[in-house]
Order: structure tokens, then C-alpha cells, then sequence
């Protein structure tokens, strides 16, 4: 069994701690990060959003700690082949630059990405829901 353990980087659905824990079975701590040089947008026609590369922008999400093999590669499958995970200097809520990983759209797949910038208050409680069922 492998005891490597993974830094991750969220941004979108998987900040709700409810989705994240249906997902891996844990609930998970986390902390305040900011992603610069990358841009979160809504991808057309769904509720959740992309990263792409933007020198002009950042990404506020968060940081979860400890993720081992087995629930890395469950989230790899949640994300699906449209997204990649890639290494990623942030900034954490403490101030801390730190290298992690984060999920971004794959560059055969930069068409599914809007100009539209994505919030979190873009994702309604349903949509959560949606996410823990498994119906989104």
C-alpha cells in the first residue's frame, strides 16, 4: 500500500465539505488559498467550473491535506478526462507559498470553457445536492 499523501487545490465543487466527504468517505480540513495566474470560468452549460492559465487573474479556493492514493484517484475519476491534474504554486491563508495539486481543463477541451467568470454564490444548495446524489 502507498502512504504518499497529496496536497490539493479546490475551486469548485469540491470546496463544499459535503461533496468532498461523499466523494472519499473522510471529512477533510481545510484552508484558504489563492491560485495566481489562472482565471475560473463557468463551463457552458453546466454548474461547476474550469481553470485555465491567465496572468491577469487569480483563484480563491482551498486547500485540502493528507488525501492518500485511493481517494486522489477517486477524485481523478470525479473530474473526468475533461480536466488534468497538474502542479501548482498557491498561497495559503497563512501566507505560505506552497506547491500542490489542482485540477485544470485540458487543452483539447478549452471550447467547454466560457469567458463568463464563475463564483462560488453561482452553485445553489440543489446543485450541491445534485452533487452528493450523484445526479450532476
Amino acid at each position: 500500500m502507498d502512504n504518499k499523501k497529496y496536497t490539493l487545490f479546490v475551486y469548485g465543487t469540491l470546496m463544499w465539505p459535503q461533496v468532498l466527504r461523499t466523494l472519499t468517505g473522510s471529512s477533510w480540513v481545510t484552508e484558504d488559498a489563492v491560485l495566481i495566474g489562472f482565471k475560473r470560468c463557468r463551463i457552458k452549460g453546466a454548474v461547476y467550473p474550469g481553470i485555465k492559465k491567465d496572468s491577469t487573474s487569480s483563484v480563491k479556493g482551498k486547500v485540502v491535506r493528507g488525501l492518500g492514493e485511493k481517494e486522489i484517484l477517486i477524485l481523478d475519476q470525479f473530474e473526468g478526462d475533461a480536466y488534468e491534474r497538474i502542479r501548482v504554486q498557491v498561497k495559503t491563508g497563512s501566507n505560505k507559498e506552497e506547491e500542490v495539486f489542482t485540477y485544470i481543463i485540458r487543452e483539447a477541451y478549452k471550447h467547454i470553457l466560457s469567458d463568463q467568470e464563475w463564483k462560488e454564490t453561482d452553485l445553489s444548495d440543489e446543485d450541491i445536492k445534485g452533487f452528493i446524489l450523484g445526479e450532476i
